[in-house]
This record gives structure tokens, sequence and C-alpha cells, in this order.
């Protein structure tokens, strides 16, 4: 049930994000904030699934593969990938129980499909034919995709999650023990 909430809420997270751009920051942020309550690794993770996510984007923004009405990768797709950064982050544990390839190719379908999908609603624009543009933004999420799990799979393997802050030092110098 919790991997449909917040499958749920983040379906909700990405249309605020592409309908309603820059003008819906704010709910996007305090959505953020929420992760941030129910997992304070996210605070670790999501930034570096973030970086990866709008680097690529922005080198399909480069490749003029995506346009925007900006100049340059709008805020408000930046802060879209922040939340799908947190929402892998807060469904790792399912994830890391389905073969790579399938996740794999699941992002790389998922993935372009959301791209499709936004340059319906007026989010973004495509220069090329809608296949090849397609074929390129699979090819793109392929990538994500398995950077994403093995990222995941590390970091789950080496048990690596957010500092807790609010353990005392007696519980902190205990856990360090164990």
């Amino acid at each position: 049930m919790r991997i449909v909430l917040i499958s749920l809420a983040f379906n909700a997270y990405w249309f605020a994000a592409v309908l309603g751009q820059n003008s819906m920051l704010p709910f996007l942020v305090l959505a953020l904030i929420g992760a941030v309550l129910l997992d304070r690794g996210v605070l670790f993770a999501t930034p570096l699934f973030t970086l990866i996510g709008v680097a690529g984007d922005s080198v399909l923004t480069h490749l003029q593969v995506l346009n925007f009405d900006t100049s340059y990768m709008p805020l408000w797709l930046g802060v879209l990938w922040a939340g799908f950064a947190t929402y892998i982050w807060l469904v790792r544990d399912w994830l890391m129980e389905k073969p790579l390839w399938l996740l794999a190719i699941v992002g790389a379908v998922g993935g372009a499909g959301s791209y499709l999908g936004g340059e319906r609603l007026g989010a973004v624009e495509f220069t090329m034919t809608l296949v090849n543009t397609a074929l390129v933004l699979a090819a793109a999420w392929f990538i994500y995709s398995v950077v994403f799990l093995v990222i995941l799979k590390r970091l789950s393997r080496k048990g690596e999650t957010c500092p807790k802050p609010h353990l005392s030092m007696t519980e902190k110098s205990l856990a360090e023990k164990e």
C-alpha cells in the first residue's frame, strides 16, 4: 500500500510540475520537504540523482532534442527531477527486489512517455519527428534507469543513509559499537 500511495503522490507531483510549471514551485518545494519527514535519507540521495537527471536533460536541451520556452532548462524541470529522485529513493526497497533489466526497460518506456506526455501538455517542444524523439528519449531513460539502479544498489549494499542528527551522543556511541 505504501508503494501505491507514494506512486500516486509522485504522479500528482508530476502533473503539478508539468501543468503549473514555475507557478507551482511553492507546492513542489513543500512536497519535497514533506518527503524529508518520511525519510531523512532523501536529503542524502536526492541531490545526487537530481544532478544526474538535470545534467542529462541539459545535454538533451543543448542538442535541441528538448526545447523549452526559455534559453536554459527551466527551474520547474529541475524541481521535477528532485521529485523523481525523491520518489525512487522512497521506493528503493521495492525497486531492488525487481530484475535490473526489467526496470531498465520499464524506465526507458515510462521516462520517454513522461516527456511525450509533457509535450502534449505544452511543457516542452520537440524539433525531431515524434518517432525519433521517442527513440532518443527512450535511450536516454534506459541510461538514466541503469545508472540510478546501480547507484541505488550500491547505496543499499553499503548501508549508506543520511546521518540521524536526532540521536543523542550516547545513542550514536552505542550504534557505532554495534
